[in-house]
């Protein structure tokens, strides 16, 4: 194996941005549920095409939204993926706006052959992000008391740790399954204060949830050879309803500060609950898709996933959730595919749009989500080694109903190191 100069400074560049900027999110709605859901659409191809990915294969990329996808690495070569996330957020309501940002680490996974008819593939996603901080006044004049502050915040999420693997089974069917481990904690915490009286005190009651379980999906692709070398890949994705062991610690106090730059001190415990135990039920998934493509020309397609979050439960109570889905259409478009072309000829292009129907709904309004996508890979020379972008142009949420809407800029940078390991040399 030989790695370039060039790759190992783009990755050590990489790694040493998440080093510097590693921040929360900012997005009130992930106060709900396990917070913000990622997926496994956080690849910059797969974002470029609006999240298309259980229809989508190639032998140069690791596409763990199906794991059947790992089918198609060729026999002998090793995929190393490093990628990062940068966030810009604006939150908006009929008065107020405010803007805030966030870079992390967004995937880091490898893929390699195991057999002739068996590839592998092991890594560590993104699961769910919470990060958020609400200030909420409440106006008491007409009761003739003292305003009230409620202030909403929270942070955390889960990770996942994966290992998939994907069968070749015939010519055109592949199979594959993902054994994923969760785990991350998360702190949630809601105060009420009273600025204006120096002779009540605020309370905080604060949840700390610390989780980890074992998950399973597993998915198929098929292909179907049409006229003219076009090749139409139907794909199944699922996921079991999973229960995963988890642990909270709930404190109420009481306190005084917390306001106009007042340290916040406690004076009295009121409950104290540690260490108890429950379980979260992650609920069953199911999705499908299909890819119609002319191989090393282009490719369209779309997506589809539902999601029975009606019946999560967290610790025994339920979450009162909806059931969500999204829906993913895209494509992409490789102008020539040779190694003396230009850059702009090798280059891929990438376009897509996804709406997602979330499990949050408030005030009889479904918290819902749109956006717009596009992306681009720039490969290396006599190599499928590519630096890949993607971007994505979304809105979640409303205004209507003093509610909050979320407009945001979703940029992913991801290297992708394609590396011939697994063949014997005929001469030394």
């Amino acid at each position: 194996m030989k790695v370039s100069r060039a790759r190992l400074l783009i990755i050590f560049l990489l790694l040493g941005m998440i080093s510097q900027a590693q921040n929360k999110i900012n997005s009130p709605y992930s106060r709900y549920g396990l917070g913000e859901l990622s997926g496994r659409n956080v690849h910059p191809v797969t974002m470029g095409m609006g999240g298309l990915a259980y229809g989508y294969s190639d032998p140069s990329m690791i596409n763990p939204a199906n794991p059947a996808s790992y089918a198609a690495f060729d026999s002998t070569t090793f995929i190393f993926e490093v990628g990062l996330n940068a966030n810009v957020t604006n939150l908006k309501t009929n008065a107020l706006s405010e803007s805030g940002n966030n870079v992390t680490l967004s995937y880091i996974s490898m893929g390699f052959p195991v057999t002739r008819w068996w590839r592998s593939s092991v890594g560590i996603l993104p699961f769910s992000d919470i990060g958020y901080d609400v200030e909420i006044a409440i106006d008491m004049q007409e009761y003739n008391f003292t305003n009230v502050i409620n202030k909403l915040s929270g942070e955390g999420g889960l990770n996942e740790v994966y290992w998939g693997n994907g069968f070749i089974i015939t010519d055109d069917l592949r199979a594959g399954f993902n054994v994923s481990y969760l785990f991350g904690r998360s702190t949630r915490s809601s105060r009420v204060l009273f600025p204006d009286s120096l002779f009540i005190l605020g309370a905080k009651k604060e949840n700390v949830v610390q989780g980890q379980g074992v998950t399973f999906d597993m998915g198929f692709q098929y292909d179907l050879h049409l006229k003219n070398e076009k090749i139409l890949t139907l794909a199944l994705v699922g996921a079991p309803t999973i229960n995963f062991a988890a642990k909270r610690n709930s404190l109420v106090t009481t306190f005084t500060g917390g306001y106009d730059e007042i340290v916040e001190e406690v004076v009295d415990t009121i409950r104290y609950e540690p260490d108890e135990k429950g379980k979260i039920a992650l609920p069953l998934r199911l999705g499908g898709g299909f890819v119609l493509k002319k191989p090393d020309k282009w490719l369209v397609g779309a997506d589809f996933e539902w999601q029975n979050w009606e019946n999560y439960e967290g610790f025994g109570e339920p979450g009162n959730l909806e059931n969500s889905w999204k829906a993913a259409i895209g494509g992409e478009f490789m102008p020539k595919h040779t190694s003396i072309s230009s850059l702009f000829s090798r280059m891929t292009y990438r376009a897509g749009v996804h709406y997602t129907r979330s499990y949050i709904s408030l005030l009889n309004h479904n918290i819902d989500e749109f956006g717009i996508n596009f992306g681009f890979s720039f490969p290396m020379r006599k190599s499928k080694t590519a630096l890949d972008i993607g971007v994505e142009l979304g809105r979640r949420g409303t205004t209507q109903d003093n509610l909050i809407q979320e407009n945001f800029v979703n940029f992913t940078l991801g290297v992708s190191i394609f590396e011939r390991w697994f063949f014997k040399r005929r001469y030394q």
